[in-house]
């Protein structure tokens, strides 16, 4: 954590005897093109939630300049755009090697990152314009509501798809977060550059398959005990898999025990694996290759199981091309194998 930042806000909180709040280093990270390209900003609407899920419409005047981000979508997704220079404080990242590597020397140059958050009365110090998080961020017991940061003249921003009102998560939904935040900041084009990756990823798959007759049955679990949740069709994982061509089983969203695993004998089995066990996928795969009760499964004889993090999977932002990409990779091994025979060949 880099404290020294926090305490440099508490010491120019002491020194100052008119005001409560006070502002540190405002534009020591700030290039003089992002100066240049906020002195045309055109104000912008843009339709939001309220931590309840509720619709609420917000004006940008100008773009932040002092962003709070929590959870990785967020800051990754800030950092994708180019304005990772407007963050003063990332949280929820539990380590910057979690981060993508293109985007880790901007993370890891934020004044203030760290896997707990801050209080609310350190975060009103730093006296950000915009804070941007999950519906959960801005729980009482967390960061407080949208009302309390709006009655201070902080814009906040939830991913829709963090919502409990948000039943089905879609990659629609993701994809509208980034263009949202890149109409905030006048990003606009950068926004539908990481959109297009990811439709055009989609497009690929559905172009090299549409022959397919058969199509590959997947399935998306994870482990919460010794009970195994399926990912249903309402899931950010389950739109994946519809927009990948896939035959989604246990599409409902149930719970499973390992006798119905067998039953359904997936082709692809897609194991989701939390905070706590990434670097650990290695070892996960290989309790469930030499689990004697699996070995009749058609994806352990064919090697076929692979870990998605859950970052992919659940309010992702940019890492939504990430499970785009591995659901892909797992379902249609052979495309993958022709695409990359393809571009070594044109590189001879």
């Amino acid at each position: 954590m880099k404290l020294s930042y926090i305490l440099l806000t508490v010491l120019a909180l002491l020194l100052s005897a008119c005001s409560p709040i006070v502002r540190v280093h405002e534009n020591e990270r700030r290039p003089a093109l992002a100066e240049q390209a906020d002195a045309v900003y055109t104000p912008v609407t843009i339709e939001n939630i309220n931590e309840k899920g509720d619709p609420v419409a917000a004006l940008y005047e100008r773009a932040p300049q002092r962003v709070v981000a929590v959870w990785q979508n967020s800051i990754e997704t800030l950092l994708a755009l180019g304005v990772g220079d407007r963050i003063i404080a990332g949280m929820g990242v539990p380590d910057a090697k979690y981060i993508r590597p293109e985007y880790r020397a901007a993370y890891e140059a934020i004044p203030y990152t760290s896997l707990e958050n801050l209080d609310v009365e350190t975060i009103l110090m730093m006296q950000p314009d915009l804070i941007v998080g999950w519906s959960s961020t801005f729980s009482p017991k967390v960061l407080r509501s949208t009302e309390f940061w709006a009655g201070r003249g902080v814009h906040t921003y939830i991913a829709p798809s963090s919502a409990r009102k948000t039943k089905h998560k879609t990659i629609a939904q993701e994809c509208e977060d980034i263009r949202n935040l890149g109409r905030i900041f006048a990003r606009t084009e950068r926004a539908e550059e990481i959109v297009g990756e990811m439709t055009r990823e989609i497009a690929f798959v559905r172009e090299h398959t549409a022959h397919l007759e058969k199509r590959p049955r997947a399935l998306v679990i994870e482990f919460l005990g010794k009970e195994i949740r399926s990912y249903g069709e309402g899931t950010l994982a389950g739109d994946m898999l519809r927009a990948l061509g896939a035959d989604h089983l246990a599409a409902d969203g149930m719970s499973l025990g390992m006798e119905e695993l067998i039953e359904l004998n997936p082709d692809a089995l897609f194991l989701v694996v939390i905070e706590e066990d990434y670097g650990n996928e290695d070892a996960i795969l290989a309790r469930l290759y030499e689990n004697p009760a699996l070995r009749s499964l058609s994806c352990v004889q064919e090697r076929r199981i692979y870990t998605l993090p859950l970052y992919a999977v659940y309010s992702a932002g940019i890492r939504t091309y990430d499970g785009i990409t591995i659901l892909a990779h797992g379902l249609y091994p052979e495309i993958y194998d022709e695409k990359e025979g393809a571009v070594s060949k044109s590189e001879l």
